[in-house]
């Protein structure tokens, strides 16, 4: 009886000890997990703070906007149709200004007016781009100065939905007449040749998608989705280096 008696206190201080165990391990998950909210919180908070900075700046917050305008203005200044849309960093160039039905051939007109727009692009984006910012001084590009970079100007061709019976189809319509700009921009020893992103990569590329991204909430052959769009992409940049970046041009405190 007393051997039994033994083997249950002891049972009992295995027992209790294992809870205590598990009960000190539950503890420290609850104080970890409480820090882990903490600080996320404290990052939303800190995040919040600096997005206020850069809202209570012209053009800081969405700088693909600001660029896109520029871009679109440009354009516009050299006699180029364009629809500017800065929310999605896309400036469209509509297709029926610069080739007629069927073609990929720019019309004359059409031709001026992107090597007149290829100029002023030319003395437009040094202050955008990796390869020509490093020779210039930041209050050289004070229409940047968050010192935002382009990463890619996609130029990209699109169609209506009406069949295209000609080799290749709309498809092959759309990839001829993004190709048609980009030779333009780029060609005769343009200056736009050695623009080049911070990996060292040309920023112009060009591709097509024929009838498979309509424009939202038209028909299909609306002639309006006929359009060489260009697509701009900026290089990441985090909100602490672009705060930094306006600091340093006197826009922050």
């Amino acid at each position: 009886m007393l051997v039994l008696k033994q083997r249950h206190a002891d049972l009992s201080r295995r027992t209790e000890g294992g809870g205590s165990y598990l009960e000190s391990a539950s503890d420290l998950m609850i104080g970890l997990l409480f820090i882990f909210i903490i600080l996320v919180v404290v990052l939303a908070l800190e995040q919040r703070r600096q997005m206020g900075e850069l809202e209570g700046i012209k053009g800081a917050a969405d700088p693909r906007a600001s660029v896109t305008d520029v871009i679109g203005n440009v354009l516009k200044d050299a006699k180029v149709d364009v629809r500017i849309d800065p929310s999605s960093g896309v400036i469209s160039l509509p297709a029926d200004a610069l080739f007629a039905l069927g073609s990929s051939t720019l019309s004359p007109a059409a031709a001026q007016s992107i090597r007149s727009a290829r100029a002023r692009l030319a003395a437009a984006l040094p202050c955008y781009v990796a390869s020509e910012m490093k020779q210039l001084a930041p209050a050289q590009c004070a229409q940047n100065p968050g010192r935002h970079q382009i990463d890619t100007l996609f130029l990209e061709g699109h169609t209506d939905s009406v069949p295209n019976m000609a080799p290749g189809g709309n498809l092959g319509l759309s990839f001829e007449r993004a190709r048609a700009i980009q030779q333009v921009l780029l060609g005769d020893d343009s200056p736009l040749q050695g623009f080049r992103n911070a990996a060292g990569q040309p920023i112009f590329s060009y591709s097509a998608y024929g009838s498979d991204r309509l424009l939202p909430d038209m028909a299909g052959t609306d002639p309006r989705n006929r359009r060489v769009d260009m697509r701009i992409v900026l290089k990441y940049q985090s909100i602490n280096d672009t705060l930094t970046h306006l600091q340093h041009a006197g826009k922050a405190p």
